[in-house]
């Protein structure tokens, strides 16, 4: 069956951020990635769902700031981490956000563990 493992992100990304990875973002976030590839098929699932060993809560959202010109994502869910697609959505995101090195970034947390595993700006 498979252990779930709970995501939280929440960054503000770099104004040069490519058009494919905010495409790629949109398409998580809306639960709409027929049109869009995503380096993992599963990141589809990401944000948009739950389970019910965590609070059964889910969230996609990127919104654009006129004023700072970025995009800001803010992500939570659950999915069954199967081939580390979530650690691989951290790498692959990470030289995209615009954060101080060492700046808290996000967590996951495994369906059998206390405590998260903290995820800072590399």
């Amino acid at each position: 069956m498979g252990m779930y493992t709970e995501i939280y992100v929440n960054v503000n990304l770099k104004q040069d951020t490519p058009g494919e990875v905010i495409s790629a973002l949109i398409a998580m976030c809306t639960k709409d990635s027929k049109n869009t590839t995503l380096p993992y098929p599963r990141w589809a699932y990401l944000f948009n769902d739950g389970s019910f060993y965590t609070p059964k809560t889910e969230c996609g959202k990127l919104t654009y700031n006129d004023i700072s010109k970025q995009w800001s994502l803010l992500g939570k869910g659950d999915i069954k981490n199967y081939d580390g697609e979530i650690e691989a959505f951290f790498k692959w995101l990470m030289p995209y956000i615009d954060a101080r090195i060492g700046e808290f970034i996000g967590y996951s947390r495994y369906e059998e563990e206390f405590s998260p595993t903290l995820y800072y700006k590399e």
